[in-house]
C-alpha cells in the first residue's frame, strides 16, 4: 500500500526511544534491582528529562519547518517514560504498554516520520546500548535486508506512502538511517565509543541541532522518497538462544528454520509485522490504526 502524498508535510508522527538520547549512556533502570530506590529514581528521572527535551526540539524545528500537527508516540518499552507535564504546547501524545500495534494511530494521513533518541541495531560495532526490541534479538531481516527498530517504523511509514524524513541519536544509528533511507536528514547528538559509553554533545547543543535538522527534514520531506519494501514480505528473526518454544509461533505464516530463528511471511506488511513482534496473526480494527482518532 503506497498512495500520493501532499506537497508540504503538515501532518507528523514521531517515533521516540530512549537509548539514542544525549547524555544517555546506561540501561534505563526501572528493571534494575536499585530500580524503585534512590538511586534508581534519580536516573530515570534524568533520562525522562533528557529525551523530553529533545522531543521538545524537534516539535518545535517541525512546525518552524511548516508542520501543523504532531503526534508523538512514546516507544520506549516503559511506553512512560515522557515527562507528560513538560511536553510542549501543541502535541499529541500516544502512551502506554497495551498497544495494539507498533505504530498505533499511523496511517497514509500522515506526510512525514521522524524518529527521536534512536540507538543502531543488534551487533552494530561501538554502537551505544544496541539492541533489536529485547536484548534476546541478534537480527531481524526483513526481505533479506538487517533491520533494526528505526528500519521497522520506517517500513511501516514506507507501507502507507510516508518518508522517514530525519532521526537523531547517535552517529551510529545516523549512519544506519542514512544507508536505509536515501536523502533523510540526521542529528547525531553523540558517538558510541562501546556498548555503555558515548561522548556527548551537550544538551543545550544536542536541542539546537535536533531543531534545526527536524525543520529541514520537514521542509524536504516532498523530496524524500519512502523505505519501501515489495511484497511478498519476509521477517526472519534470529535470536541469541532457543528462548522461543514452537508453540509461541506455530499458525499461518510463521516457519521454525531452526531452535533459533523464525520465518514470518505473508503478502500484507502490516500482518507480518504483528505477528512476529505482537505474536497476533490479526490486525486490530481498523479504527484502531486510523490516524482521524482524537483529534481535537
Amino acid at each position: 500500500m503506497v498512495t500520493r502524498r501532499r506537497d508540504q508535510a503538515k501532518r507528523v508522527y514521531f517515533v521516540t526511544d530512549l537509548e539514542g538520547v544525549c547524555g544517555v549512556d546506561d540501561w534505563d533502570p526501572r528493571h534494575a534491582s536499585y530500580g524503585s530506590q534512590a538511586q534508581g529514581v534519580y536516573e530515570r528521572s534524568e533520562m525522562q528529562r533528557l529525551l523530553t527535551g529533545e522531543i521538545n526540539a524537534a516539535a518545535d524545528g517541525c512546525l518552524a519547518g511548516g508542520a501543523d500537527e504532531i503526534l508523538v508516540n512514546d516507544t520506549h518499552g516503559a511506553g512512560r517514560t515522557i515527562l507528560v507535564e513538560e511536553l510542549r504546547s501543541g502535541v499529541r501524545l500516544y502512551r502506554g504498554t497495551d498497544r495494539p500495534y507498533w505504530l498505533p494511530g499511523f496511517d497514509d494521513s500522515y506526510d512525514a516520520l521522524l524518529q527521536v533518541g534512536m540507538h543502531a541495531k543488534s551487533n552494530t560495532p561501538y554502537g551505544t546500548l544496541t539492541h533489536t526490541c529485547t536484548f534476546d534479538v541478534r537480527e531481524y531481516r526483513l526481505n533479506g535486508l538487517s533491520v533494526g527498530e528505526m528500519g521497522i517504523a520506517a517500513a511501516i511509514a514506507g507501507y502507507f506512502g510516508v518518508p522517514w524524513v530525519f532521526v537523531s541519536g547517535d552517529l551510529h544509528a545516523c549512519r544506519e538511517a542514512e544507508r536505509l533511507a536515501k536523502g533523510i536528514v540526521t542529528a547525531p547528538v553523540k558517538e558510541g565509543i562501546s556498548r555503555q559509553s558515548a561522548v556527548h554533545l551537550s544538551p543545550a547543543d544536542a536541542r539546537e541541532l535536533i531543531r534545526e535538522r527536524a525543520a529541514e527534514g520537514v521542509r524536504r520531506a516532498k523530496a524524500i522518497d519512502p523505505v519501501v519494501f515489495k511484497p511478498p514480505y519476509e521477517l526472519v528473526v534470529e535470536w541469541r538462544k532457543e528462548v522461543f518454544s514452537k508453540a509461541k509461533v506455530q499458525g499461518p505464516g510463521a516457519d521454525f528454520i531452526d531452535e533459533r530463528t523464525v520465518r514470518y511471511h505473508g503478502r500484507d506488511l502490516l500482518v507480518v509485522l504483528n505477528h512476529a513482534i505482537h505474536g497476533k496473526r490479526r490486525l486490530p480494527d481498523r479504527h484502531v490504526l486510523s490516524a482521524g482518532w482524537f483529534r481535537p
